[in-house]
């Protein structure tokens, strides 16, 4: 079976990070891979409240230079055969970029593969950190996540990147901005929340229907530049 650490990067906070690594937590599932959890966000840990209760999860600080060292090595110890999806905190630097190529080195000898999920942002703040994954991982795939802008909005991105990257980059679809808060203020992952019952203040038809076909749309994505399909 393969081994991979997804990471889930973006260079700008408020791009949809969290969404997207909660979606691959479930296409994974989807395609029954086993899957563990980490949430390297301690300010928002998004991820792993949606996940706690029904999922291996478990929390790193790596805002931190010391939460690095400590995420390492439970990579490495844990024995797990499966697929480690990271939730990276908002934004990343330079010295960010030297501690994923030291994990890739780390895990490289544990037979685990690095692939990268790029959030980008409309604007061009952070592109050039963009350039340098992608010099270091084989393995980088831009996100555009269509509930921050059309696909002609993330031009600077286009015109930089565009032609190189046109096969790998995922478009994740549109999602109104309410209902996303919504799923948010809930946390539940994407087909609980399109499944709940009950009296919750988030349990409405309209709602749960526009989760679900979202839900169908964003397995397609992934499916189309992860998978080839």
């Amino acid at each position: 079976m393969d081994k991979v650490v997804w990471l889930i990067a973006g260079n700008k906070g408020g791009v949809g990070k969290s969404v997207v690594a909660k979606s691959m937590v479930e296409w994974l599932r989807r395609n029954q891979t086993p899957v563990l959890i980490v949430d390297g966000d301690k300010r928002t840990p998004d991820v792993h409240a949606s996940f706690c209760d029904t999922a291996t999860t478990k929390q790193f600080d790596l805002n931190e230079e010391t939460g690095w060292p400590l995420f390492s090595d439970f990579i490495c110890e844990t024995g797990f055969n499966g697929h480690v999806v990271t939730n990276l905190p908002d934004g990343i630097s330079e010295r960010a970029i030297l501690y994923f190529q030291r994990l890739e080195r780390l895990a490289d000898s544990y037979d685990f593969e690095i692939k990268v999920l790029f959030v980008i942002n409309t604007l061009p703040d952070g592109l050039h950190l963009f350039d340098k994954l992608s010099g270091s991982f084989k393995n980088v795939f831009p996100v555009k996540n269509l509930c921050f802008g059309s696909p002609s909005e993330f031009g600077h991105f286009d015109q930089t990147f565009g032609a190189k990257y046109a096969d790998q980059t995922i478009l994740f679809p549109r999602m109104a901005f309410k209902i996303m808060m919504l799923v948010r203020e809930s946390s539940m992952p994407f087909q609980e929340f399109s499944e709940q019952t009950g009296d919750a203040h988030t349990n409405f038809t309209y709602a749960k229907l526009i989760v679900a076909d979202w839900r169908d749309n964003m397995f397609e994505a992934l499916d189309e530049v992860l998978l080839g399909e």
